[in-house]
């Protein structure tokens, strides 16, 4: 009787025990084994690295001045300067005559920025126009101030006045006539940024 009673006993104990300790157990295993299952797979499908182009690319080759297309180069050439390599690349083709071969490398990283190597050269060097203009007008200013200045101070003969109007009306002529207001603040605003862009 003694024998079957701790037989009777180690039974319900290891139902018990199956009750409380197994089965949840491997419930908890299961469920630990889908989130690592879900979390690696996330986390390869994260370190893919698109090879595609994207479907919508610039490749219209006009240099004719479009804010938002002009803003996104420039946000290029910031995100390009971050990849080691690719930011060498990216100096030099800015600075080759349009059209120029592009360097595959250089490319694979203008078409996920939307951008076709041509049509974005050719961009690159309208900026750098504008640029040369932009720099023109900026000594122009400085001179006129200079003159200006000296003359009111009686350093300079009241003569010089009439050169001071020479220069302020080639001034606005180029204002007019080669740089509009907007491309003039958009150089302005990026100035820093596309002096680092072109070769000394």
């Amino acid at each position: 009787m003694a024998k079957r009673r701790k037989i009777s006993r180690s039974k319900k104990l290891i139902k018990v025990l199956r009750r409380k300790w197994f089965k949840p157990g491997l419930a908890t295993l299961c469920v630990a084994f889908l989130i690592y299952f879900s979390i690696s797979n996330l986390v390869k499908q994260t370190r893919v690295v698109p090879t595609q182009a994207p479907h919508f690319l610039i490749s219209r080759l006009s240099d004719t001045f479009e804010p938002t297309e002009f803003t996104h180069l420039l946000l290029t050439v910031q995100e390009i300067n971050k990849i080691p390599g690719a930011a060498t690349e990216l100096k030099q083709f800015a600075n080759m005559p349009y059209p120029s071969p592009c360097p595959d490398f250089l490319k694979q990283h203008l078409n996920h920025m939307n951008w076709e190597p041509q049509a974005f050269l050719i961009r690159v060097k309208k900026i750098f126009a504008l640029h040369d203009t932009y720099d023109r007008l900026q000594r122009l200013d400085q001179t006129i101030a200079f003159l200006a200045g000296e003359v009111s101070e009686k350093r300079l003969p009241l003569r010089i006045r009439e050169q001071i109007k020479i220069l302020r009306a080639e001034r606005d002529k180029i204002k007019a006539s080669d740089l509009s207001e907007a491309e003039y603040q958009f150089i302005d605003d990026n100035a820093g940024l596309i002096s680092q862009l072109r070769e000394e």
